[in-house]
């Protein structure tokens, strides 16, 4: 007989303070002040491999504006 662990909490909503930058901490200083609108850059390209969280700093980028 196996025992089976369900996740009954909802996720954790993506948020820049949960992601792990690893290499990417220069992204993490420039991205809140971007959002903000304290750069003249009108974008922003971020590129990675699948699942290196692109779209987790997305989401967090959208939840802070």
């Amino acid at each position: 007989m196996e025992q089976l662990v369900f996740e009954l909490a909802a996720p954790e909503p993506p948020r820049l303070a949960n992601f792990l930058p690893g290499r990417n901490a220069e992204l993490l200083a420039v991205l809140p002040a971007f959002v903000a609108g304290q750069h003249n850059a009108t974008g922003l390209l971020l590129w990675g491999a699948p699942a290196s969280g692109k779209s987790h700093l997305l989401v967090a980028a959208v939840a802070m504006a």
